[in-house]
This record gives structure tokens, sequence and C-alpha cells, in this order.
């Protein structure tokens, strides 16, 4: 009896599809030991067999005597479902095994053959109704290869059918039961595909298992990944996962729990952690659940002893996901798999990776300001002391055999030993750990670095065994980098000196007795000058000068200097020349210190702070004065550089009071004397105006050509062209202008404005000078130069180019109204519409700019083109041959020709006078009113009548 009922708990199993189907870890699937405790149906629902009985006899007396074939299958149905209710019953009461649906079995199939006879429902039941009792008939009795066969039917014909879900998953679940994965993941995902909630989850999973079975990893991946959406779907970070996990219960958690080992193997099985990043792309967005798929394959690859895999896939998470809450646990899930995994080489590096991923730099410490969790500030606390160490013994081990090698030890070194101290600012160890640093620092040649650190030890922490020697190193490191390191930023260079200062003035208050505190306080003032803080340095020199016991005389020597210096740069330009004349007193001892400056130095000195009170003078408005002083400095030191630049600047302010003869005599005696001299090259700017403003427009225009040749700005070179062309023509000089203008057309093609206007003046010129082709040719090569601009054209481009065709297409205006009409006739008239289509066509390509002023003209000759050729044809010469009555016809047929053209002249002329309509009255619309008052005089030759208008009131 035991044996029977498993069997009928197998077949509905198979029949009903509800529950989750799970497989083991070698996809085999569970076995009998798996299934849940058989329960037997409520016997309250049970028909006593005494009434079916009955029933049933009196169905089969029906059908004994039943002829209308509607009622026998009526009877067929009743009695098949009465035959299926009693076969469920014996096979449940049986202690053997054989077949109890036969009778149903025969019965369901008979009604499917009458109804396809009959091609109706029978008695209301559709085929798929019936096909799945006789499946479900035949899988009870264990015969599942036809029950298959009449599932596979009612998926063909009855798409549509309501137990299409059931029939889907039940055709799926044999196929994969029979190993033919490919059918099973088909009907599987029509499943998925089809409206039935309560089977999708189950027929999603298995078409996973379908494709896993198919080695189609990458699909199965897509599957499982759709079972946790649904799963886990709730959790909107990964955080929360372990809340959703808690409420689903744990049937479901179970199912997320086997999923993730099937997703793990299919991981395994194709590029491990590259392919959950494959997947997350194919998904569209990444899943909360990310870091469980990374977790799973990382402990598969260590269950297998994977080592190297199992960390590399830690690491792929980290890498991908830096900001996760997760990444410091799985940094440390590859540390302590490289431990398990023996692989001390690797361990040192994973913890320096940790360090830089999580430590008090990185933006991960950053971003939760501090707020990592315990587990991993300890981590790092330990790894940073571990770090820090190793560096620094191996430093020391390498210093005295490879010097480059132990000062990239000791950098690395002093990184750890920084990040202790930043990170565990109050721990006991911090002092030591900042000399520490500052030592390693120096080593490695970061000097900056090592300085501040030194100052941290100095007069932060006020060590007593290294305080004194830790600050004088913070004034002796900055002065190394300022001598061996300007090739670096200045703005680094005024920082070390500003720190050397400070420095220097802490080491001379706190140690007042140290006999270096004197050169010390001197350097100081030296470096105030070079950073430019002048009041503080006059005060440190004058404290120098002024120290007991004296200095000795090179310091008051460099104090002097330095007075004079910040006195200058303090605006006492007085104060600072006598300073710089102590200064020159005391050179002949000392002028051959290193760092003495030599007389020309001095004397520059000195004709700076006469320039500067030149400059001062400006400032109060007076020119005359500062003009003076600066003429004073060429004389007193002529052979300066500051000299020149006087001389200049006098010039400059002439030029803004205008007094250009003044000016123009200071330069040409600057270019005489400093010919060679910077400033010479910008002089023929400055000639240009001078020379403009006196009306000297040749030498004008030869000091541009001068720039033009000289300059290599090509900006320059254009315009000085240019405006050389303007200043020679208005000097008179044609031909210069006209080589002047040529050359821009020709040299300068953009912009396209100033090369039209070099051209058109071209054509002015040669206007004047009467060479007619020359012209030609520039208006001819304005049209082109316009038309080849594409969407450079401007209205002034159009403008030119209309104009210039204008012009050009007159000729053949001129050559049309020039020929007459003469015997014979053809021949006259032959020429005479040959210049017309030429004219015609010249007149046209004027109106293509759509310049009014042209437009009109050109509507006007078109109109007069027109006219002009009915005039000429009735004035042409008539045959002497014709008599009276033939000259007659000949008048007739005259005006017959001529009617058209006089026509269509009228209604060129009337067009273009229609244009007075719209605003447009010039020269051309004003002669289409004057022809058409000769050719409609009726019309257009009236005299206009005033009516006068009186406002008064009556």
């Amino acid at each position: 009896m035991k044996r029977l009922l498993g069997l009928v708990i197998i077949a509905s199993i198979q029949l009903q599809g509800c529950s989750y189907v799970g497989l083991g870890d070698d996809g085999r699937g569970k076995t009998l030991a798996n299934l849940p405790e058989a329960k037997l149906p409520d016997t309250k629902a049970k028909v006593a067999v005494l009434d079916v009985a009955r029933i049933e006899q009196s169905y089969q007396r029906a059908l004994a005597v039943a002829d209308e074939p509607k009622l026998r299958q009526q009877i067929l149905v009743r009695l098949a479902d009465l035959e299926m209710a009693r076969s469920e019953k014996a096979q449940l009461d049986a202690t053997d095994m054989r077949r109890f649906y036969d009778k149903p079995v025969a019965m369901y199939s008979e009604l499917l053959k009458l109804q396809s006879e009959s091609a109706a429902p029978v008695n209301g039941i559709a085929a798929d109704q019936l096909r799945y009792k006789l499946a479900k008939a035949l899988s009870l009795d264990g015969r599942n290869d036809e029950a298959a066969q009449v599932l596979d039917q009612l998926a063909n014909t009855n798409p549509d059918s309501g137990f299409m879900a059931e029939t889907q998953f039940r055709r799926a679940e044999k196929s994969f039961a029979d190993g033919d994965y490919a059918a099973a993941e088909r009907n599987y995902a029509a499943v998925v595909n089809g409206n039935s909630p309560e089977l999708k989850q189950n027929a999603l999973y298995m078409r996973g298992w379908a494709q896993f079975k198919r080695s189609d990893y990458d699909l199965a991946l897509l599957s499982f990944a759709q079972v946790l959406d649904q799963l886990l779907g709730s959790a909107a970070t990964p955080e929360q996962v372990d809340a959703v996990l808690a409420d689903i219960g744990p049937s479901k958690a179970n199912l997320v729990k086997d999923t993730l080992r099937v997703m793990g193997l299919s991981l395994s099985y194709l590029e491990g952690a590259k392919s959950i990043v494959s997947l997350q792309t194919e998904l569209g967005s990444r899943r909360p659940y990310e870091y469980m798929l990374y977790q799973q394959l990382g402990q598969l690859y260590l269950e297998q002893k994977r080592y190297t895999d199992s960390a590399e896939t830690y690491q792929h998470f980290v890498q991908h996901n830096p900001a996760s809450d997760f990444a410091p646990s799985f940094s440390i899930k590859v540390i302590d798999v490289y431990q398990e995994g023996n692989f001390p080489s690797l361990i040192l590096p994973a913890k320096q990776d940790f360090v830089e991923r999580y430590g008090i730099s990185s933006s991960y410490w950053t971003s939760r300001k501090g707020v990592i969790g315990n587990n991993s500030l300890a981590y790092l606390h330990q790894s940073l002391q571990e770090l820090a160490q190793f560096e620094h013994a191996q430093a020391q081990a390498l210093k005295l055999k490879n010097n480059s090698e132990a000062m990239r030890a000791f950098a690395r070194a002093a990184k750890w030993y920084r990040e202790f101290v930043q990170t565990f600012a109050k721990d006991a160890q911090v002092a030591e750990m900042t000399f520490l640093l500052a030592e390693c620092l120096n080593e490695a040649g970061d000097l900056p670095a090592a300085m501040e650190a030194y100052e941290q030890v100095a007069y932060g922490h006020m060590d007593k065994l290294r305080g004194a020697d830790a600050g004088y190193a913070a004034i002796l490191l900055p002065q190394q980098l300022i001598q061996s390191a300007r090739s670096l930023p200045d703005n680094r260079l005024e920082e070390w000196q500003r720190r050397k200062i400070q420095n220097a003035l802490n080491f001379a208050d706190v140690y007042k007795t140290d006999p270096r505190a004197v050169v010390v306080l001197a350097e100081a003032a030296n470096d105030l000058l070079q950073q430019n803080s002048y009041e503080d340095a006059k005060q440190i020199a004058e404290r120098v000068i002024q120290w007991q016991p004296a200095a000795e005389g090179s310091l008051l020597f460099s104090s002097w200097l330095i007075l004079g210096h910040s006195r200058f740069e303090t605006k006492e330009y007085a104060a600072a020349e006598q300073a710089y004349m102590q200064v020159l007193n005391l050179l002949p001892v000392y002028g051959k210190n290193p760092g003495a400056p030599s007389v020309q130095q001095v004397q520059e000195r000195i004709a700076a702070s006469i320039y500067q009170q030149a400059e001062a003078s400006l400032t109060f408005g007076d020119k005359d004065t500062a003009i003076a002083q600066l003429m004073r400095i060429t004389q007193l030191t002529p052979n300066t550089e500051i000299a020149a630049k006087a001389q200049y600047d006098a010039g400059v302010y002439l030029i803004e009071q205008e007094k250009w003869a003044q000016a123009e005599n200071v330069y040409l005696g600057f270019r005489k004397k400093y010919p060679s001299h910077a400033l010479t090259a910008t002089l023929p700017a400055k000639m240009v105006l001078i020379y403009q403003n006196q009306n000297k427009w040749q030498q004008a225009a030869d000091e541009l050509v001068v720039m033009e040749r000289t300059s290599t700005d090509p900006d320059v070179k254009r315009q000085s062209l240019f405006m050389g062309a303007e200043l020679y023509e208005k000097s008179g000089k044609r031909a210069q202008a006209i080589e002047q203008y040529r050359r821009y057309a020709t040299e300068y093609p953009r912009p396209l404005a100033n090369n039209l206007e070099a051209q058109f003046k071209l054509t002015e010129l040669y206007r004047a000078s009467g060479e007619r082709d020359k012209r030609n040719y520039w208006l001819q090569n304005i049209i082109n130069s316009h038309q080849r601009a594409g969407s450079a054209k401007t209205d002034r481009s159009t403008y030119l180019a209309a104009s210039a065709q204008a012009e050009l297409a007159q000729p053949a205006y001129d050559e049309f109204t020039r020929i007459p009409l003469t015997l014979p006739l053809k021949n006259s008239l032959q020429r005479k519409r040959a210049a017309l289509e030429k004219a015609l066509k010249a007149q046209e390509q004027v109106l293509g700019y759509g310049v009014a002023e042209f437009t009109t003209d050109a509507s006007f000759k078109i109109g007069e083109i027109y006219a002009q050729l009915s005039r000429d044809l009735m004035a042409s010469q008539r045959p002497k041959e014709l008599d009276e009555l033939a000259l007659e016809q000949y008048e007739i047929l005259l005006e017959e020709q001529a009617y058209p053209f006089e026509e269509k002249a009228i209604e060129i002329h009337q067009a273009n006078a229609q244009r007075s309509w719209k605003g447009t009255y010039d020269d051309g619309v004003k002669r289409s009113f004057d022809a058409l008052a000769k050719l409609l005089p009726a019309r257009y030759n009236k005299t206009e009548t005033r009516v006068e208008v009186s406002n008064d009131i009556h």
C-alpha cells in the first residue's frame, strides 16, 4: 500500500507542478526522500460507491438507447467523469500495481474523437479540457509518455487555453526529467511569459536550471537573477537584504540560498567575477544582492582551494564597488584568503591596499567622516604599524647598498608613519611616530614634508630630547630647498622662505643663548626681503644693525642693502637712494663677498629711484616734471637699461599731450641712440600715429611698410599692408596704393570684408587711371570672391558683387541698343536677338543678388530691352520694292511682331514700379514710371491734383 501511495504522489506532483523543484549541487534533482509527507484526501469529500454505481447504471442504460450524437456525447462526458472518480478511488484503495484508468482514458479519447468529427464542444466542454482530463488520467496511470503526447496536442491545438500554463509546466518537467533540457527551457519560458503568477516563479527557477544543464550559463544567470529580483525585490540597498531575507520566511530564504549557490557555480564556469559585471550590465541596473554573488563565488573558490581566484573575486568586488559598506570586509577577506593559502608575498601588498582604500587619505574615509567601523579601524591601526616598521627596516638595510632604493623605501615608511599620525592623532605613540616620520622624510629627500614634521616635534610636541636640533633642522631644510631646487614653482620657494623666516624667529626667541641666533636673524631679514615682506625686512635689518654685541661687518653690509631695497619697495625713494649710497661706501670692502652687488647694479637702483620719482609726479598729474626727470636719467646714467626706458616713456607722455613735434624728435633720437634695443621695434606704430597727426601721410605709410616687413604677427602684417595702402592713396601716391591693395587682395583672402574692400579700392583707382581692362578684371574678381565665400557672405559682399555685376552687364545692354534693324531684316534681327539674350542674361545675373538698388535698375533695363526691341522693329528699314498695299500689310506685320515686346516691357515696368508700394522708390523705379508714361500715357502721364484741406472749425 505504501509503494502504491508513493507512485500516486509522484504522479500527482508531476501533474500539479505547484511546488519548488530544487536540485542538488550535482544537478541530478531531489529523490523520493526529499518529497514532503503524503496526505490523504479529505474523507468527507468522497462520493458513496453505491451512489456512483447507480448513477453510472442510469447513464449506461441511457447510452444504450441514445441515437442522437449530441445526447450520446453528453452521456459519455458524465460517464467518463464517473469512471475517473472510480479509478482514483480504486487506485487509492489498491494494494497491487496495475492500470486503473483504462476506462476513463478510452472514454475521454472517444469524446475527443467525437468532437473532432462534429467540430463542436462536447456538452459545452472544449477539447482543451478533455485533453487535460485525458492527460491527467494517463499520468495517474503511470503512462507518462502518452500523457506528454496529449499535453503536446493540447499546447499545439489550443495555445490560448486556460490550462496552458499548467500544461506547459507539465511538459517542461517531463522534458527536464527526460533530460531534454532545450525543450524544458522552451516550455518553462512559456510559463514565465504566461499569465499564471502561481507557477511563474517555479518556472523561472527551473528555466534557469534547464539553461544550466545545457551549459548556457549566461542565460541561466539571467533567469536566476530574475528569481532573486522577485524574492529580494523589496530591498532597495544591499544593507536591506538581510531584513528582506528575514521577512520572506525560511522556505523562500532557502530558495535564495539555492539560487545563489547555482549562480556561483555558473559564474565559476564562465569568467568568474567578470561575469558578475557582465550580468549587471545585461540587467540594466545594479542589484542590491550583487555583493552576495561575489561572496558566494569567493567562498566557492575558497572551498575548492582556488585561493587566487577567491582573492581576485573579492578584489573585483572592491574595485567595482569601492564605496560599498561591504568593501572593507571584502578587502579583509582578501588578506584572510592569502593567509589561509599561505601567500606571504601577497599579504603585505594586500594590507597596503587596505590602508590606501580605507585609510584617512581615502575617499572612503572622507565620505564617511572616519566612521568606517571598529573592525576596520583596528585593522588600520595594526596594518599601519606593520607597514611602517617593515618599510623602515628595509630602508635601513638598503641605505649602505643602494641610495636610490633606500630613498624610495624611506618614502614608503614615511607614508605609513604620516598616515598613522593623521589617523590616530591622540595615540600615545604619536610624538615618537612624528619624529620617525621626519627622519624618514629627510632620508627620502622630501625636505618640505620633513621640515613640517621637525616643526611639529620642536614647537608642537616640545620634545626635550630632540626639540633644539629639530628646530634648527627646520631652518636648514628650507635653505637647502631654496639653493638646490630652483626649478620648482616660485610659490613653493616663497613658502619655504617664509617657513625658514618663521622658524628662525621662533628659534631666536626660544633659544636666545644659542650662538647661531644672530646669523639666523640676518638670514631671516634677507628672506623677508625675498618674500616681499618689506616692513618686516626693515625691522629685522635694523635689529641686526643694532645687535649687541655688534654683528660683524659683512652682516652689517647685507643689512644696509636689505634696508635700501625695503625702503625702495615701500616707496620711500629718497630714503632708498640714501641707503644705496651707504652701500656704495661699503662696496670697496665687502663688494667681493658672494652675493654682493656690482657698481652697475647699484647705479641701476639709483636710476630706478629717480624713475619712481618721475612716476610719482605722473601720479599727481605733473607730466612736464615727469618728462624732465625721465630725460635727466638719460643724462646721469645713460648706460643703464632704465635710461633707455625713460627716454621711450618720455615720448609716450609727449604723445599723450599731443606734442607731436617733440615726440617725433625724442623717438628719432631714441632710434638713433638705441638701434638694437627691443623697444625700437615698437617705434613704427608710434611714428605712424605721430605722422598722421601732422598730416604726413607718406611718412606714415612708409612706417607701415616697415611694420609690414618686420613684424612676425600675421595680423599686424595684414593690417599694416591695408592701412599703408589707404595712406598712400590719401597722399596721392596712386602707384604705391595700387601695389599695396593688389598685394592685400592677393595675399589675404580672409577676412572677406577687407579683401573685397581692397578689390573695390582697386576698381576705383583703375577707374581714375582710365585702365578699363584692369578695372573689369577686379570687378569680375569681386564677383568670384563673393561666390566662393559660402557662409562668409555678408550684405556688403553681396552689394559689392551686385554693383560689379551691374557694371559688367552694361556693355551687353549698350551693345543691344546700338544694333539697328536693317535690310536684310532676317540677318540684322538675328544679331539683335543674340544681343538681346546676352543683355537679358547679364541683367538677370544682377537680379540674382537681390540688392534693391540694382534690382530696380536691372528690372528697368530688362523692360527697356523689350521696349527697345519693339521700337527698333517699328523703326526698321522697309523694303523699297513694296507697293502701297504691300507696304501697308508689311506695317501691320511689323506691328504684330512688335506688340508682344511692348506688352512685355509694360508688364516688367509695371512690376518694377509697384515696388514703390512697399517703400522702394529709387532711380530704377522712377525710370520705370517715366517709361510707362511714354508707353501708357493715358494712365501714367497724368498731372497730379493737389487738394487743399482746412483744419478750421466752421
